[in-house]
């Protein structure tokens, strides 16, 4: 028996594209459905290789007197000090 959705509910669009990189890929033979879900499951891949851990850069002690400055940075890529 096809399982459907309940009413309302609505795919995120990467969802939707791994679905039809499946469908219209591997089961249809479409060759750029094929290729959409082979970039797909890289980035997965690679994503799963590389880690999404946070990793510790420094462990210090802080005397009185001494002030932390924490600041987010956006590149993956640790500071040069």
């Amino acid at each position: 028996m096809p399982r459907f959705a309940p009413p309302g509910f609505v795919l995120s669009p990467s969802v939707w594209v791994y679905r039809m990189g499946v469908t219209k890929g591997l089961v249809g033979g479409d060759r750029v459905w094929r290729v959409v879900l082979g970039l797909i499951v890289a980035r997965r891949l690679f994503k799963t290789i590389m880690g999404s851990e946070p990793r510790t850069v420094a462990v210090e002690r802080l005397k009185p007197g001494e002030t932390l400055i924490l600041r987010g940075v956006r590149s993956r890529k640790l500071p040069v000090s």
